[in-house]
């Protein structure tokens, strides 16, 4: 039943994001999927976190990839958000999507490796979405457009997103370009002919950061295919009343 709702960085916000607490909150509250973002650690574990440095969002400062997994398993990840979450840690992806497999979720992965290079990402993440069956379920993104066209290479099965911000000429064309089946497209950008045309190319198009009930009501009404959203319960609520009172 569309739009699906995809739950940005889990539920965050009312739990720390990109945590286990997060997803489990969205899986809890109804949510489609989960959208959440991907790096390397300095010994090669694909961990979600989404700014390159630490500081924002853990205890820790510096670059998360000059770190090794267990250095990084020593901070919080949920203490800035909150005391009760100080306990939460960075999970790795294998955690996360062992998490998911059980479910019928679709999981959106943003690839980090735009500001900063991150050699092999591509590689391991298809790697563990083979080992936990995901290929299907997954969707890749990044603003890193070559990153796309890497994924293609190494995995044809797994749909990607091309993901961008502000305005984008003819984003279908540069879709084709990269091999995209979607568009991920911030929400200021959303317009009926965007998504006409979009849906001509037999696109779909995926909106972010959608919050207010007003906004998630218009994107139904345009016929979006998904939206990433930090409310997942308020979406299901004005998109599904019926199945929310169930």
């Amino acid at each position: 039943m569309r739009p699906w709702i995809f739950a940005h960085r889990g539920a965050s916000a009312r739990h720390p994001e990109n945590t286990l607490e997060a997803f489990r909150a969205a899986i809890r509250l109804g949510a489609d999927g989960i959208e959440l973002d991907v790096q390397l650690t300095s010994d090669g574990e694909v961990v979600v976190i989404h700014d390159p440095w630490l500081d924002r969002t853990t205890d820790g400062t510096g670059l998360v990839q000059n770190r090794t997994f267990a250095e990084l398993r020593r901070l919080s990840a949920g203490s800035w958000f909150d005391p009760r979450f100080s306990k939460s840690k960075i999970p790795s992806l294998r955690e996360v999507l062992a998490l998911v497999m059980p479910t019928r979720m679709q999981v959106i992965l943003e690839l980090k490796n735009f500001f900063v290079p991150q050699p092999e990402l591509e590689k391991r993440v298809v790697e563990l979405l083979r080992i936990y069956e995901m290929e299907q379920r997954a969707i890749i993104s990044s603003f890193n457009f070559n990153s796309l066209l890497h994924i293609k290479e190494l995995a044809p099965a797994v749909r990607t997103g091309l993901l961008y911000i502000g305005h984008l000429h003819e984003p279908w064309d540069i879709a084709r370009q990269y091999q995209t089946e979607q568009l991920h497209v911030p929400k200021e950008e959303i317009t009926p002919s965007l998504i006409r045309q979009a849906h001509r190319h037999r696109l779909e198009v995926i909106g972010w950061t959608i919050n207010s009930s007003q906004t998630i009501l218009r994107m139904r009404k345009l016929g979006i295919d998904g939206i990433i959203t930090n409310y997942p319960r308020r979406a299901r609520k004005v998109l599904h009343p019926k199945l929310d009172s169930g």
